[in-house]
């Protein structure tokens, strides 16, 4: 081939490439990304999946979502935290304030900001931790936090039931033991008698112990959020499960999110057989 065919080849070429450039959107990359997703997982089951986050700002608003890297063969869990990504996004944007109706927000830019990250993952699961807040104009931020726990030799999501052969003795011994750790911390950090007065302090020890034991009752709502303990290494078993209450379930908003680390003898008698070797039972 001639220098000079090349050289119009080649000029060609990036024409086309350039042209296309400007005329492909992201929106058009990601339909496109997903309707070949399946095909994807099939010719190649190990690929690593970038999950392409959320970044809108405009003069009213600011979303960030951020999301974690995945392998092809989880394709579950890739939907499950892009489901629950735009779930946020709809309800954030449903909350706005209408600044016709309420022009001292006319100027006020109001923000989502969410991040999921691989929290801790074994041979047998992965979990996943959302964490993040959504400001809508409120007193204060509204906390955002979820867990995600996939099993990996089975291929889908699995709640907290899904790991026990019988779920409410199992949650029953979970839920006192949560309790009994949070009240020795909370104990701990209770205001001390020269800090208030006698009736605030009394007040405040009631207060602790009514939200701890609402939060803290062996109901499938308040254990929703949990994940898998990592080991030293992901083929090691996992020392137990980590249970997570976000903010207002056991303890005012200023306390923040609060979590109890239970280890596997606490619930092994309940565990389903197939995940005993998962747990590091002593």
């Amino acid at each position: 081939m001639k220098a000079k065919e090349w050289l119009l080849i080649v000029l060609v070429s990036f024409i086309v490439i350039t042209m296309l450039g400007i005329i492909v959107t992201p929106e058009m990359i990601h339909s496109a990304q997903v309707a070949n997703s399946k095909a994807t997982i099939d010719l190649i089951p190990t690929s690593i999946v970038p999950l392409s986050g959320d970044r809108i700002i405009t003069k009213r608003y600011k979303i960030t979502i951020t999301l974690p890297t995945l392998t092809a063969d989880e394709k579950p869990l890739v939907d499950a935290i892009r489901t629950a990504a735009d779930n946020a996004k709809h309800e954030f944007l449903q909350a706005l304030p209408d600044w016709k109706h309420l022009p001292e927000f006319a100027d006020r830019q109001f923000d989502l900001l969410i991040d999921f990250k691989v929290i801790s993952q074994i041979d047998t699961f992965i979990s996943i931790l959302e964490t993040g807040s959504s400001n809508t104009g409120g007193a204060h931020p509204i906390p955002i936090k979820a867990t995600f726990v996939y099993d990996r030799k089975l291929g889908k999501l699995i709640t907290l039931a899904d790991l026990f052969t019988s779920f409410n003795p199992a949650l029953s011994a979970l839920a006192n033991f949560a309790r009994s750790t949070l009240l020795e911390k909370f104990q701990i950090e209770a205001p001390k008698s020269d800090e208030g007065s006698l009736e605030a302090v009394q007040e405040w020890g009631f207060r602790m112990r009514q939200m701890l034991n609402e939060g803290t009752q062996p109901t499938a709502e308040n254990y929703a959020a949990f994940i898998i303990q990592s080991a030293a290494n992901i083929q090691t078993a996992s020392p137990g499960i980590i249970l997570v209450f976000p903010p207002y379930q056991i303890a005012p908003y200023a306390s923040g999110t609060q979590t109890v680390e239970v280890p596997a003898y606490i619930f092994a008698q309940f565990l389903k057989p197939n995940y005993l070797s998962s747990f590091a039972i002593q």
